[in-house]
């Protein structure tokens, strides 16, 4: 497996003809990291995920993969190398977690081909590594919210992709369900060497998981680094206008932010 890095040059993304929603953003994803963004609601997170993803066009600038800008690649490759799980997926009605799985295999077919014991093994790959297998015949529906999640990341696996983009991944999960999913994207960062980007809102899980922090405000990057150097009381209060403390987690040594207030304006 390759390891491409990601990058956004002097990027602007915009809806419609709206006000550019992320502009003038310049940022190098470094292969085999797990990168956190993280921010305010519509600082621009989602929207400069989907730019990652090749679902949002450039205003202007470009979003390149390994030094090519994506506008130009074909659109298969483009699958083969990065796979992205949006918001809240909803899986077609009937459908069991194989054959969710197996639609991550679309990228590597003809359009006349259907799914052969190649694509049927790296499927079952797949479902092992997200511990969904045991799962192959349910029904998605029929899943918590854990094991759904887990089941979408197992298609995105099946792709084979050497990038993978989660937008919220999990939220309206439960605490136990959260860690579920967090620890498994960390075993395939360390395992596989998979690099992942990720929106978070929880500053706290974002600094336990993450090697990278990506701080957004207002469409921009206020601030990129560790969770050390992202996780400060002066940026916490410039960015999302709180005042907090921050500890060190005594599990994992990483910073942990404790709100106090919020600061209003003067």
């Amino acid at each position: 497996m390759t390891f491409p890095h990601l990058a956004a040059i002097d990027l602007a993304l915009a809806y419609n003809s709206e006000h550019p929603v992320v502009e003038g953003l310049n940022l190098v994803i470094q292969p085999g990291t797990i990168t956190a963004l993280v921010g305010p609601n519509g600082c621009g997170k989602s929207t400069l995920l989907r730019g990652f993803a090749r679902i949002l066009k450039p205003r202007s600038g470009s979003v390149e993969l390994s030094g090519e800008p994506l506008e130009t690649m074909d659109t298969l490759a483009v699958a083969r190398k990065l796979g992205i799980l949006p918001q809240r997926p909803v899986a077609p009605e009937g459908v069991t977690v194989r054959q969710l799985v197996l639609l991550g295999r679309y990228p590597h077919q003809n359009w006349w081909q259907t799914s052969g014991t190649e694509d049927v093994h790296i499927a079952d790959a797949a479902m092992r590594n997200a511990e969904v297998l045991e799962f192959a015949d349910r029904l998605v529906v029929s899943l918590s919210g854990g094991q759904q999640q887990r089941a979408w990341i197992a298609m995105i696996l099946a792709q084979q992709s050497s990038v993978l983009l989660l937008d919220e991944p999990i939220t309206f999960l439960d605490m136990a369900h959260q860690l579920e999913v967090l620890d498994l994207l960390r075993k395939l960062n360390a395992e596989a060497g998979i690099t992942i980007v990720l929106v978070l809102h929880d500053l706290n899980l974002a600094a336990r998981y993450a090697g990278k922090m990506i701080l957004m405000k207002d469409g921009r990057i206020a601030a990129t680094g560790s969770p050390e150097e992202v996780m400060t009381k002066d940026l916490l209060l410039g960015v999302f206008s709180v005042r907090c403390h921050i500890l060190q987690d005594p599990v994992t040594n990483r910073p942990f932010c404790i709100p106090i207030d919020i600061a209003l304006p003067d």
